[in-house]
């Protein structure tokens, strides 16, 4: 029943029910409880206890109801006409083949105990184990063989050669229909298994896909599932970096602190005080090329910021292509799929100008910039070969703490045709590539990291 118990958790967490190691506990405890025999207590209070969102109850249930099937052998064939027939051909025909349990059943077309029979054979061919669509046909021989249908072929071909040699071969054709009837439920399971077990596998390789793909070529279908799988890398980070924002230097003294919490004790030493140094959140600037595919690296750019606002502190957004503006007032009231439309309604679209958009901020905002201040640019550096002005980013970068340039662009273009990436280089602290939804996490965790060490 551990079994059974660990692979159904296993499907809850293929349909978006996360389910944690406590919680997990939690509901082995419930289910000993309540037993296994009322199936409605049993699925209510399991789902009293993994289930924590409307969404994640009705998934829940689906999964529940779909899991615990007892109907794998139902829809056969009129057991009782199908018995006499058989009655009738077993009279004239008795070859002699082994004894069989599965034999007997698929004659009997007990589907109970084929039911069983079944399930003992998956559990013991590992079906759990099923991850990808093209396994299908093997774990269906699997079960197949583990039920002993060995016996079932042999049967029937026995019955062919007597067929043949007397004249008849009905009782083996009857048989025949049975074995693929046995076949088709088997399939069927297995291909219900895949559905369940699977689906996280399938789920994780659909991920892996979108995490790898260049932010511009996705389609439209696919931007739901980004913003959500946004969202999740967004909880993690914040989950990981959230904790206590101060760091214990182990072996570095604090001999004031020190004395002052043993002066209870007459100066002996029984509670030793660190140095600690306080982690700052860091204070982001970012800039953002919202033309042409850009945009929508940059999309997701900004939804990554202002996802992190509890770890970054006072974040300010500015997007250019010809012009630049800032965005800051209107990410915060609107989200992030509306903002970024109608930052493309203001600025997207047009010639893209880097000299000018620097300029810009330069004569408007360059005083934001201090040394707690991180500046991140991302644009692919091409400006229409006009001036590029690197000068006013050697100027951001003597008063920011660090400049960061985020290119879509993969690195043997940099600096080909009217790319200026080679002439603003040298005032960067970092240059990546940035164009998939690995790379900006990568640049997160790294930003994230720079505040952590204080450096």
């Amino acid at each position: 029943m551990d079994r059974t118990f660990t692979n159904f958790l296993a499907a809850l967490r293929g349909v978006d029910v996360r389910v944690s190691v406590a919680e997990t506990l939690d509901a082995l405890e419930t289910a000993e409880l309540v037993g296994w025999q009322d199936r409605a207590m049993l699925k209510d209070a399991l789902s009293m206890a993994l289930a924590k969102t409307q969404d994640e109850k009705q998934a829940f249930e689906d999964c529940f109801d779909q899991f615990f099937r007892a109907d794998s052998f139902r829809g056969g064939q009129d057991r009782e006409e199908d018995a006499e027939q058989d009655g009738d051909t077993e009279k004239g025909a008795s070859p002699e083949v082994p004894d069989s349990p599965l034999l007997q059943m698929v004659k009997d077309q007990d589907d109970a105990a084929l039911a069983v029979a079944m399930q003992e054979a998956a559990r013991e061919v590992g079906v759990e184990n099923i991850k990808y669509f093209t396994q299908r046909g093997l774990y269906t021989q699997r079960i197949l063989q583990a039920m002993g249908v060995e016996a079932v072929d042999s049967a029937i071909s026995a019955m062919e050669r007597e067929g043949s040699e007397g004249g008849g071969g009905g009782g083996a054709g009857k048989l025949r229909e049975q074995r693929t009837r046995l076949f088709e439920q088997v399939r069927n399971f297995v291909e219900q298994q895949l559905s369940l077990l699977g689906r996280a596998t399938s789920t994780e390789l659909r991920e892996d896909r979108l995490r790898r793909t260049r932010l511009g070529n996705l389609d439209r279908r696919d931007q739901e599932q980004m913003k959500q799988l946004v969202q999740r890398i967004c909880k993690r980070l914040i989950a990981i970096h959230s904790r206590r924002r101060k760091i214990k230097n182990r072996g570095q003294l604090d001999i004031r602190r020190t004395m002052r919490r043993n002066y209870g004790s007459d100066g002996v030493l029984f509670n030793i005080e660190w140095k600690k140094r306080k982690l700052d959140r860091p204070r982001v600037i970012a800039i953002c090329d919202v033309s042409g595919s850009v945009a929508a690296v940059a999309r997701f750019l900004l939804q990554f910021i202002y996802a992190l606002h509890e770890l970054l502190h006072d974040v300010r957004t500015f997007a250019f292509s010809g012009n630049l503006i800032e965005t800051s007032q209107i990410f915060e009231r609107k989200p992030v799929e509306e903002a970024v439309a109608d930052v493309m309604n203001k600025v997207g679209y047009m010639s893209t100008d880097y000299g000018e958009s620097l300029q810009i901020f330069r004569d408007g905002w360059l005083n934001m910039v201090d040394k707690k201040t991180t500046v991140v640019i991302l644009g692919d550096g091409r400006s229409n070969y006009t001036d590029p002005k690197a000068e006013i980013l050697k100027e951001i970068h003597g008063r920011a703490k660090r400049v960061l340039w985020l290119n879509p662009e993969v690195p043997p273009l940099w600096g080909t045709g009217d790319s200026e990436m080679r002439r603003y280089r040298p005032y960067c602290d970092l240059v990546r590539e940035c164009s998939t939804l690995d790379h900006l996490e990568r640049v997160i965790e790294d930003l994230l990291h720079i505040a952590r060490q204080g450096v």
